[in-house]
C-alpha cells in the first residue's frame, strides 16, 4: 500500500514534465525581410568575439558559424555549407534544425533570426 501511495504523486510529476505549453502562434511567425533567404539547417559555431555593452549582464557577442543548408525555403539559392555568423550571448545548438533568416551582408551571411524546426516554425504573410 505504501509503495502505491508514493507511485501515484510520481506519476503525476512525471506527466507535468512531459507536457509542456505549445508555442503560441505569434512566438512561431519569423519575421523576414523582402531581399532575405529563409534556410532549414544545422549551426556548426566557431570562434566568439564578445562585444561590450552597458549594463548588458549575460554580455553579447558575434558569433562565426558554418551553417549546413538542408533546404531553401524561401529567396536565393545558396550553397549546401555556408559561412554565417549571428550576434547572441551564446552559441546554437548544433545538434538540432533551425528555420533561419539570413541576411546578405558586405562581408558574407548573417543570421536575422531563427526558431527551432521542434516549434513548427512558419513564416510572416509577407516580407518586411
Amino acid at each position: 500500500m505504501r509503495l502505491l501511495i508514493l507511485s501515484v504523486p510520481a506519476t503525476f510529476l512525471t506527466v507535468a514534465c512531459a507536457t509542456g505549453q505549445e508555442a503560441s502562434l505569434e512566438d512561431r511567425t519569423l519575421p523576414f525581410g523582402c531581399s532575405d533567404t529563409v534556410v532549414v539547417g544545422r549551426v556548426e559555431n566557431g570562434a566568439y568575439e564578445p562585444v561590450e555593452i552597458e549594463n548588458d549582464l549575460i554580455g553579447h557577442g558575434w558569433i562565426s558559424a558554418t551553417l549546413k543548408v538542408r533546404k531553401v525555403v524561401k529567396g536565393e539559392r545558396v550553397p549546401p555549407v555556408l559561412p554565417v555568423r549571428y550576434f547572441a550571448h551564446t552559441n546554437m545548438r548544433h545538434d538540432r534544425d533551425f528555420m533561419l533568416v539570413l541576411g546578405h551582408t558586405a562581408s558574407g551571411y548573417e543570421i536575422k533570426t531563427g526558431q527551432l524546426m521542434s516549434v513548427r516554425p512558419l513564416l510572416a504573410t509577407s516580407c518586411e
